[in-house]
């Protein structure tokens, strides 16, 4: 195990850790499929926040980690659901995840009211 929080919340910050797109068993969803990973790493990010007490409106700053901008049309227009409103800050970021059948990893930075 490595020494990290998924969420963490100081005052009215919080940020979370790195999500993947990994259910409950620890799992990976939607191998190959980057709309089904960012729709599922979203919710991860949605789940951490609010057991930290924010939303995705809390939102400010994302950074995405995609493995392959071959991928981008597609988890944007996944991503645009999730923030169609008032976007959040973003940086995208193209790396090497650190399991192959991940394709893409999301942290949040949210300050809540």
């Amino acid at each position: 195990m490595a020494a990290y929080s998924q969420v963490v919340r100081k005052g009215s910050l919080v940020t979370t850790a790195g999500m993947v797109s990994l259910d409950a068993d620890g799992n990976v969803v939607g191998e190959g499929d980057i709309e089904a990973q960012t729709r599922q790493t979203l919710e991860n990010v949605k789940a951490a926040l609010a057991a930290a007490g924010a939303s995705m409106g809390d939102i400010i700053k994302t950074t995405i980690f995609i493995s392959d901008f071959a991928n981008y049309k597609a988890m944007n227009a996944v991503y645009d659901e999730y923030f169609s409103e008032a976007p959040p800050a973003r940086s995208t970021i193209r790396v090497d995840l650190v399991l192959p059948a991940l394709l893409i990893e999301i942290e949040a930075m949210a300050v809540v009211d």
